[in-house]
């Protein structure tokens, strides 16, 4: 029994002998031809002296395949036993005489010495094929020929007497043809056995990897044979249960840490200990305005439910733009973007994220409201700039979170919202990410509690495929405006935000207009276009 690597996988009977003709002799049978065409093979073998006629079977997982899993070779030695065997009821009649030579030795016969002498003697005049030969006046009808072409020291003599030639042929022919059946039956159903008991379990993998492949672990190959393809089935199983529970750990933190953060600790557990790296990204917080006051208004049970249902429309639309849900903190939420998380534009994506948000917020509202719930409105603040990022706290208690003056930035940026009744304000580090996908205005120049400089802000107003013209001469009107602002006319600047307010009821512009004529009558000292703001 030979496997498609051309091992031998089994010898019957086991003798030493035998064995050692086998594996010496191994590229002398057709199993390369057995294996690539699926096909039976019949032939003599000739090596150490001896003749082997053989049967070579194919060995299939079904018998429509064209190819082998394996081989079975039966083997039969030529001798004199073998041929008496063969040509017993010929040989009633001396009908048929039969010569084997290997190396111009005579290895099986069933003739007289002087018989085969005078063949051997003889052989190369004697015609190839077919022919006549010529023994003490008797003529026989000859078959000669040799194994192999390029091997005339080897092959057979068949003779017979030219008056009964015809019988004992038949007789052969038809013994052969009953023994190469009966080897054939025997192969056969030894084939169909053999093959089931391995492409029966070779299926099942084969099943198995693919649903692996569709990420489905829940299989298992029941094959307990010691053989190596029960040990392959035993690691096989084996690495779908490691698969299930790495699967279930996944669904079970996903729920509680971002998926993108449990997949990169599975794929790196060494990683799972206290510290961070620095990072550039960005970072969005976002709150619901006035919060507090509705929620003391509303029962336990609906708050969290309305709540439920905001963080859940939200947070999808984090996700959609690749965004790392950081925490919910009350009805807040903090987010992140950034490698290796986040592919791309960062920032671009953390602005398109709160437009989105808003946008759902705006079909949520009045659903909400038709269910006699309040209305909803959300303030968002993203800023970009380097942060550590990593697992914060301690051994038994971690957090991946990021922490930095950025983080507390967005956090400022979120609550500036309220002074300039706007939705979205950027830090100018996230506006030179983004200014060439999407319309901003520039809103200002403040001072936060903990700052020492001011910075410019910016309101996210639209992507730029998708603004209009109104918001678009909104912008232009407004930074116009700003100029004057900034150049301390405030007269000329007051004019101009407020003719802004009652054309488009710009809150921004309202803010500005106010502030203006605050400092007409209480003009800043030192005056350098920077607002401080008190409240944090």
């Amino acid at each position: 029994m030979v496997d498609d690597n051309l091992k031998v996988r089994g010898i019957y009977p086991s003798v030493e002998k035998l064995s050692l003709w086998v594996n010496a002799n191994l590229n002398k049978f057709p199993i390369k031809d057995i294996l690539e065409t699926g096909t039976e093979q019949r032939g003599m073998v000739s090596a150490g002296g001896k003749i082997m006629s053989s049967v070579g079977l194919p060995l299939k997982e079904s018998l429509r395949d064209e190819y082998a899993l394996g081989a079975m070779i039966v083997v039969k030695n030529i001798d004199d036993k073998w041929v008496a065997k063969l040509t017993a009821d010929a040989m009633e009649k001396d009908f048929l005489r039969i010569i084997f030579f290997s190396d111009l030795k005579i290895v099986a016969d069933n003739v007289e010495n002087k018989f085969a002498e005078e063949v051997m003697a003889n052989l190369e005049g004697i015609p190839g094929g077919s022919g006549m030969f010529l023994f003490e006046g008797d003529r026989y009808i000859t078959q000669r020929g040799f194994y192999e072409s390029n091997d005339k020291a080897t092959g057979y003599f068949y003779a017979t007497n030219l008056d009964s030639v015809l019988k004992p042929f038949h007789i052969i022919q038809d013994k052969i043809l009953i023994t190469g059946i009966a080897i054939l039956t025997v192969g056969l159903l030894f084939s169909i056995l053999f093959s089931r008991r391995i492409a029966q379990p070779l299926g099942l993998l084969l099943q198995g990897t693919k649903g692996v492949i569709d990420d489905d672990y829940d299989f298992e190959i029941k094959h307990t044979s010691k053989d190596e393809v029960g040990e392959l089935s035993k690691a096989f199983n084996h690495m779908l249960k490691g698969l299930r529970e790495k699967k279930y750990i996944q669904e079970i933190f996903g729920k509680y840490v971002h998926p993108s953060i449990v997949t990169e600790i599975l794929s790196n557990p060494e990683k799972i200990h206290p510290g961070g790296k620095r990072n550039y990204q960005s970072v969005l917080f976002c709150d619901v305005a006035n919060f507090t006051s509705f929620s003391e208004s509303m029962a336990p049970e609906e708050l969290i439910k309305l709540l439920n249902e905001y963080l859940g429309a939200m947070t999808e639309e984090i996700s959609n733009t690749h965004g790392i849900l950081d925490k919910y903190i009350g009805d807040a939420i903090m987010a992140f973007w950034g490698p290796p998380f986040t592919p791309g534009n960062h920032s671009l994506l953390a602005c398109q994220a709160a437009i989105k948000m808003q946008s759902t917020l705006q079909t949520l509202r009045p659903q909400w409201l038709s269910r006699g719930l309040p209305e909803i409105r959300m303030r968002v603040g993203i800023a970009t700039g380097h942060m550590i990022v990593g697992n914060i706290g301690s051994e038994k208690n971690l957090e991946y979170t990021c922490i930095g003056d950025t983080v507390n930035y967005s956090s400022r940026l979120e609550g500036i919202n309220k002074v300039y009744g706007t939705n979205i304000i950027v830090d100018i580090f996230t506006r030179n990410n983004v200014e060439h996908d999407l319309l901003l205005r520039e809103l200002d120049t403040i001072q936060v509690k903990g700052r020492e400089q001011g910075a410019q802000i910016f309101e996210v107003i639209a992507e730029n495929e998708n603004a209009s013209e109104e918001q678009k001469k909104l912008k232009s009107e407004y930074e116009s405006a700003l100029e004057l602002y900034r150049k301390g006319e405030f007269h000329l600047a007051e004019k101009e935000f407020t003719s802004i307010f009652e054309a488009s009821s710009d809150l921004a512009s309202k803010t500005m207009s106010a502030r203006c004529k605050d400092y007409i009558v209480f003009p800043p000292e030192n005056w350098s276009g920077v607002v401080v703001m008190k409240e944090k």
